[in-house]
């Protein structure tokens, strides 16, 4: 007498899903939360810790951006200020267009707060800071959402693959199996 077979797919599908969820779960850690790092980062300079000086939009500089289906091109605006100790420094904001001509104009003024003895830089604006607040809520999602799955992929293809071995003892212990 043979055992119904089970539908085609039914292992593979669980493991490619429990993968998935592994890989998302893996390059969400290996990107990291730098929005929330980032959010944190600008409180701790504004409750005290930066200095908040004003930065002149100098040029653009080009990058790759994901955007839904494909990689676009966008421009971001370049912000250099004065330092406390008499240098200067720039950085590239996070401000960005598609547009090279919808970013502010060059020579504009915006107000900038750095760490004296680090490398963090922002726009010390509000938006940013609730860009910033906004991001780090959302991306938690992705990395425990990819980790539920390859938990629950992985608790599935244990428990049918227990439910399969005491049905291989009884058929031995009977003889049947020989």
């Amino acid at each position: 007498m043979s055992r119904p077979s089970r539908a085609r797919g039914g292992y593979g599908t669980v493991v490619v899903l429990g993968l998935l969820g592994a890989l998302v779960f893996w390059l969400s850690g290996l990107t990291g939360n730098t929005a929330g790092e980032d959010a944190e980062e600008l409180a701790r300079l504004r409750a005290g810790d930066g200095v908040q000086v004003t930065g002149t939009m100098t040029g653009s500089r080009e990058r790759q951006q994901a955007s839904r289906r494909t990689m676009v091109t966008v421009h971001c605006a370049v912000y250099t200020f004065a330092t406390r100790d008499a240098g200067s420094s720039s950085f590239t904001s996070d401000v960005c267009a598609r547009d090279a001509a919808d970013l502010p104009a060059t020579g504009s003024t915006a107000p900038v707060i750095y760490d004296p003895d680090g490398w963090s830089r922002f726009l010390d604006t509000d938006d940013t800071a609730e860009r910033l607040d906004r991001d780090a809520h959302a991306h938690p999602w992705y990395r425990w959402g990819g980790l539920a799955l390859a938990v629950a992929c992985a608790a599935l293809l244990v428990r049918r693959l227990l439910s399969r071995l005491p049905r291989s003892r009884a058929g031995v212990r009977d003889g049947i199996g020989r």
